[in-house]
């Protein structure tokens, strides 16, 4: 088998891609894995069925799918894959050995990214699949880019738009309880125009972290969604209170010790977070709840700072005591 070059080397190690390839012959499912298996996850099926299931169960970064198949043929099952949100925009290449360009356009505009025609050479296949393991490189640096913040490495408002509601959406499936919140640094203009802006940077940077490892701890996330205001959420777990949760993020705020001399002599930075628990449901928006968190948080800034307001909803939204601290 001839070697992979230092192009391929590159793309292969940037990324632990794997690669699905479906076929009814096991020959050919030998081949193809042979040709990827050093470099690459390969996962081998032998049906469209058992396709399927493990594309779901895997998500591969790309499939080689043949079209000759008992019981379901491989138009038939790109077909469902196009209909699934899950399996839609993964690229498929058909290997086939139907030789007739009707049938090279229909496998085109079902939506494969390329056709390879039976007997193929190893060097075609491997080089059409880089390519396209290529392209989802840049995909998915671009949409790192796209959705994450530079500064802080946080992921940005546009990915807490659709994180926190499929985050909603799978809780009010499970009717399990969620924290959805807003964190805000206390007095940063005031420290901007004190220590400077890149100095403020760092500040931010450590913040971010802090807080992202804290959550992370308790299956939470944190969003970068204003220049010094952080959203974020995390599911109430029995083993521990949400408003345990929210007092460890703000003391390892206090625990970093950055001082804030603009504020008083023995000031240190802080922040100050406003929340809302509540068990997803259908009577109220996660607009709403992020707008009950924002008054929180405004409850906070205009009284001590430095400090946490959490509101707890019952069943039927109605306001249990609220609990600053």
């Amino acid at each position: 088998m001839q070697l992979f070059n230092m192009e391929e080397g590159r793309r292969a190690n940037e990324q632990n891609y794997t690669i699905m390839c479906i076929d009814d012959e096991s020959v050919n499912l030998k081949v193809l894995a042979s040709i990827f298996k050093d470099h690459y996850n390969v996962v081998a099926c032998k049906n469209a069925k058992q396709g399927f299931h493990h594309a779901l169960k895997v998500k591969p970064d790309i499939i080689l799918l043949d079209v000759l198949m008992p019981e379901e043929s491989g138009f038939e099952l790109m077909e469902k894959f196009k209909q699934h949100p899950v399996l839609a925009d993964i690229p498929v290449i058909f290997i086939t050995g139907l030789q007739d360009v009707e049938d090279e356009e229909k496998g085109l505009l079902l939506g494969a990214c390329d056709y390879i025609h039976k007997p193929f050479t190893y060097g075609i296949v491997r080089a059409r699949v880089n390519t396209h393991l290529e392209i989802i490189r840049q995909r998915n640096l671009l949409q790192k880019f796209a959705l994450f913040d530079s500064l802080t490495e946080l992921p940005n408002r546009r990915k807490w738009q659709q994180d926190s509601v499929d985050s909603w959406f799978s809780a009010q499936q499970e009717h399990s309880p969620m924290v959805f919140g807003i964190i805000d640094v206390d007095h940063f203009k005031k420290y901007n125009d004190h220590y400077g802006h890149q100095s403020g940077d760092v500040v931010l940077r450590k913040i971010a972290n802090t807080i992202k490892r804290k959550l992370y701890e308790f299956n939470g996330a944190i969003f970068r969604c204003g220049g010094e205001e952080f959203y974020f959420y995390f599911p109430v777990e029995d083993a521990c209170a949400a408003s345990i949760v929210l007092a460890t993020c703000l003391q390892s705020i206090t625990d970093l010790a950055i001082p804030h001399q603009a504020v008083g002599a023995n000031c240190l930075v802080s922040v100050s977070i406003g929340a809302v628990q509540i068990i997803p449901n259908e009577n109220i928006a996660l607009e709403q709840v992020m707008k009950q968190a924002d008054e929180r948080l405004y409850i906070v800034k205009n009284s001590t700072r430095n400090a946490v307001s959490l509101l707890e909803l019952n069943q039927d939204n109605q306001q249990i005591p609220l609990d600053i601290s």
